[in-house]
C-alpha cells in the first residue's frame, strides 16, 4: 500500500494527514469509548465491582491503537473493492471478500491483545499464562462488533467518495460552462469584427469610385474636398477599430461624416435632418450599423433626384429598446426583394444584428404607395456593453 499523504490524494479525500488521523482517532474512539462503557455498566447491573486494573487499561489502550492502525488498510480495502458499481453476483462477491477482510483484521488485534494481556498480566500479577481459548473467545465476541465497525468505515468512505466526486463534477460542469460562454463570447467578437471589417472597405470603395468620377468630369476641386472628408472620416474609424459597441452619440457623428461626402457630391439636391432623443446618445450600437442605410438611402432612393432630396434620421427610445428610423423621399424601390439591389451593405448589417443580439433586434422596411422608404432598427439599449476606446474626431466642416 502506498504511503498514508499519497493514499490519501490516491483514494480521493480531501484531508491532510493530521486530519486524516484526527478523524481516525475520533471514529474509533466512539466505539472503543462506548464498548468500555457498555461492559462497565453491564459489571455493575450485575453487583460486581466496577474496577480497571492496568491490564484493562493496556488491554484498551491496544484495542484502540490498533483500530486506528488498521483504518488505511480498511480505507484500502473500500478503494480498491468498492460497493458500487456492481452486478448483484459481483456484489456479492466483494461484500464476501470485505467480510474476510475483516475477519483476518479481527484476528490480528486479538491476537495482539493476547500476546499484551499475557504481558499485563504479568507485570501486575506476576502470572503471564492465558489459555489459547481466550484469544478465540475475544475473536469471536468481537467479530459482530467488528462487523458493523468495518462495514460502516467502507459504507462512509463510499458516501463522502461519491460526494467528493458529485462537487468535483459539479466545478468541472461549472467550469466548462463558463470556457464555453467565454468562447462564445470570443466567437461573436470574431464574427462581429469581421464582419465590420469587411464593410469597412465596402463604402471605402464606393466613395473611391465617386472621387474617381468626379475627377472624370473634371471636377478636381470638389474630388479634393472629398477626398479630405473621407480621411476624417477614416480617422474617426481607426480610432475605435477594434470597438465592436460605441455610443450612438459617436455612431451619429460617423454618419455625419459619411454624409459630409455625399453632401459635396449633390450640392444642393439633398437636405439631411437629424430627429435625436438626447436621452439615447449613450445607447451603445454596433460601429457603422447606419452608414449602409444611409448608403442605401442614396443609392435606391434619392440618387435620381434632381432637387428635394431628403434624408432624415430619427432616434429615440421606447422603455429598454433602441429605435433608429432612416427616412428617404425617393422613388421607394424595394430593395429587400432585389437581391442584386440589397447588395453587401444590407446583409452586412442584418447579419451583424444577428450576431450582436439575436432575436432581440429587429429591422423594418416600409414604403408607402406614394414613394419614400423608412428602414427601421429595433435594439436593446444595454448600457453594460463595452463602449470604451479612443474618442472620435469632430465632423470635419471644410466644405461649408
Amino acid at each position: 500500500m502506498p504511503s498514508i499523504t499519497r493514499f490519501l490524494t490516491t483514494i480521493g479525500l480531501p484531508l491532510t494527514l493530521r486530519q486524516f488521523w484526527l478523524a481516525a482517532l475520533l471514529f474509533w474512539g466512539v466505539f472503543e469509548g462506548t464498548t468500555f462503557l457498555a461492559l462497565r455498566i453491564g459489571q455493575w447491573l450485575e453487583g460486581h465491582p466496577v474496577s480497571l486494573t492496568i491490564t484493562d487499561f493496556i488491554n484498551l489502550l491496544t484495542s484502540y491503537s490498533s483500530s486506528v492502525a488498521i483504518t488505511p488498510v480498511v480505507l484500502y480495502a473500500a478503494q480498491r473493492f468498492p460497493l458500487t458499481g456492481h452486478s448483484k453476483g459481483k456484489f456479492i462477491r466483494v461484500v464476501l471478500i470485505h467480510v474476510l477482510i475483516l475477519m483476518v483484521l479481527n484476528a490480528l488485534i486479538c491476537a495482539l491483545l493476547y500476546v499484551v494481556s499475557n504481558w499485563s498480566l504479568a507485570l501486575e500479577f506476576g502470572r503471564s499464562s492465558l489459555p489459547i481459548t481466550k484469544a478465540y473467545i475475544w475473536f469471536s465476541a468481537s467479530l459482530s462488533a467488528m462487523l458493523a465497525e468495518y462495514m460502516l468505515l467502507v459504507v462512509g468512505y463510499n458516501i463522502l467518495l461519491y460526494i467528493n466526486q458529485y462537487r468535483s463534477l459539479q466545478q468541472q460542469h461549472l467550469q466548462m460552462q463558463v470556457n464555453h460562454e467565454q468562447l462564445k463570447g470570443q466567437l461573436a467578437n470574431a464574427q462581429l469584427q469581421t464582419l465590420k471589417m469587411q464593410l469597412n472597405p465596402h463604402f471605402l470603395f464606393n466613395t473611391l469610385h465617386t472621387i474617381v468620377s468626379l475627377i472624370i468630369r473634371n471636377q478636381a476641386r470638389k474630388a479634393a474636398l472629398m477626398v479630405t472628408t473621407l480621411s476624417d472620416l477614416l480617422r474617426s474609424v481607426l480610432a475605435r477599430q477594434h470597438a465592436n459597441f460605441i455610443p450612438l452619440r459617436d455612431e451619429l457623428l460617423l454618419t455625419k461624416q459619411y454624409l459630409s461626402i455625399q453632401e459635396i457630391r449633390f450640392e444642393d439636391r439633398l437636405t439631411v435632418e437629424y430627429i435625436i432623443d438626447p436621452e439615447v446618445g449613450e445607447c451603445p450600437v454596433p460601429q457603422l450599423i447606419l452608414q449602409p442605410l444611409v448608403e442605401n438611402a442614396i443609392t435606391h432612393g434619392i440618387a435620381d433626384l434632381t432637387t428635394g432630396a431628403l434624408i432624415r434620421i430619427t432616434a429615440r427610445r421606447l422603455a429598454d429598446q433602441l429605435i433608429i428610423d432612416v427616412f428617404d423621399n425617393g422613388v421607394g424601390q424595394n430593395q429587400l426583394q432585389n437581391t442584386s439591389g440589397t447588395g453587401l451593405g444590407l446583409t452586412n448589417t442584418l447579419s451583424r444584428l444577428e450576431q450582436a443580439y439575436g432575436l432581440s433586434a429587429q429591422f423594418r422596411f416600409e414604403q408607402p404607395p406614394g414613394g419614400s422608404t423608412t428602414v427601421s432598427l429595433i435594439i436593446p439599449c444595454h448600457y453594460s456593453l463595452d463602449t470604451s476606446s479612443s474618442d472620435y474626431v469632430s465632423v470635419s466642416h471644410a466644405h461649408h
